[in-house]
Formats: structure tokens, sequence, C-alpha cells
């Protein structure tokens, strides 16, 4: 049985479905798994509170969908009308403006 403390996470860090039931301790800390993650040697899916920042993936990459790609950026694929070139005309007198 381990002990948790109110900050602990409840479910399991490999596959977020079934309670922690068992802890590894690592280098950087513990794991809190479910039984069959402890016993297959299941590693963590997330860092919550990485060195570098918040929700840190730490065993799979990013995929790359095209949506990071690099050099300038790009238009979209219907940027819509084209803006006015002049400016609009000023409000009449007495009245705010537009």
């Amino acid at each position: 049985m381990i002990t948790l403390s109110a900050t602990d996470v409840l479910d399991c860090e490999a596959c977020w479905n079934a309670p922690v039931t068992a802890a590894r301790q690592t280098t950087a800390g513990r794991d809190l798994l479910c039984e069959e993650c402890a016993e297959g040697d299941y590693p963590r899916r997330v860092d919550l509170f990485p060195p570098f920042g918040i929700y840190g993936l730490t065993s799979r990459k990013l995929l790359n969908d095209g949506r990071h790609g690099s050099g300038p950026p790009k238009l979209p694929p219907h940027p819509g009308p084209p803006l006015p070139s002049t400016p609009p005309a000023p409000s009449p007198p007495g009245t705010p403006p537009v």
C-alpha cells in the first residue's frame, strides 16, 4: 500500500485509466502507476511540471503535421477580399468618430 498526498495524482501516470496502486522510485522522484503498468515497466506519459515548462511530453515526439513548418509565414488558402487602399471618409461634424 502506498501513501498518497493531497497533491498526488489518483490515476495511473502511464495509462491514465486505472487508479494508482503502486509507486516506482526513479532518479527524478516517483512514478505513480497502476498494478498492470508497474508490472509491465511502462514509462510515464507526461511530466506535468518539468523544469523548463508545463506539460512536456516525455516518451513520445510531437507529430509534424505541417502546422509548424519552417520559413516565412504563408497566406491562408482563402485570404478573403483585399483591404481598402484609401482610408474611410471622416465622420460628419457633431457625430462620434467611427
